[in-house]
């Protein structure tokens, strides 16, 4: 025993013995230093959403156009991630849209239209209603048109002003406009005579409601359209 404790190994030992180390190893070799894994020293699909923390990503870390429509679950998209006024007329599918309703909203105040045409004999039909102004439309026999306004909270003001035929003005003035009150917001014009005018309405709690509006009877029918923010 002590004779082999004696006798140093050969160099050629040394080498062979380095050379075995290496092979039991494997073929696994250290990367390049800290922090500096490269694509290519990662299986394709080795890592997934559950091996990055929270936040890791971000936007500076993908390239542009990189994510496409097939990488992104369905519906994982919802309006809270898009930005305002992000989409336009050309990012959207027409066919995918659904019936837009009469009423929309402006500056968060609501928009209606005013559309009332109609044969001689039309009987009396409400063509607006909002924030507490009504408006009513007829086509008697003549034709004759008939628009009569209402309110549901007293103390309001009716205001209506324009011009008719070619350039009369007229300004109807109903104050104070209570419950139960039933103005006429045209002028009193001869039959056919082309009407172009706006109406103002201001409840007494400041709530307002505008329209502007034409009126016109013509040789079969009536008209009265325009429209109304409130």
């Amino acid at each position: 025993m002590s004779r082999i404790l004696r006798r140093r190994p050969s160099p050629a030992m040394v080498v062979a013995f380095v050379a075995l180390c290496v092979a039991l190893a494997g073929t696994a070799t250290a990367l390049p230093g800290r922090a500096r894994v490269k694509k290519d020293d990662i299986a394709r699909a080795a890592v997934r959403a559950q091996h990055i923390y929270k936040n890791a990503v971000r936007t500076k870390h993908i390239r542009a156009r990189n994510v496409t429509r097939s990488k992104i679950a369905r519906r994982a998209v919802n309006s809270d991630l898009v930005g305002q006024d992000a989409l336009t007329g050309e990012n959207i599918v027409e066919s995918s849209l659904g019936t837009v309703p009469n009423a929309s909203k402006v500056n968060n105040r609501s928009v209606q239209k005013i559309a009332f045409v109609a044969g001689a004999g039309t009987g009396p039909t409400t063509v607006l209603n909002l924030n507490g102004l009504a408006l009513t439309a007829a086509c008697n026999a003549g034709p004759a048109l008939s628009v009569t306004a209402g309110t549901t909270v007293s103390g309001a003001i009716l205001r209506s002003f324009g011009v008719h035929g070619a350039s009369t003005a007229y300004h109807v003035v109903d104050d104070p406009f209570n419950v139960g009150d039933s103005t006429d917001p045209l002028p009193s014009a001869p039959g056919g005579t082309p009407i172009s005018g706006n109406l103002a309405y201001a409840r007494p709690d400041g709530e307002v409601v505008t329209a502007t509006f034409l009126a016109q009877e013509t040789a079969t029918g009536c008209i009265f359209a325009g429209t109304a923010t409130g």
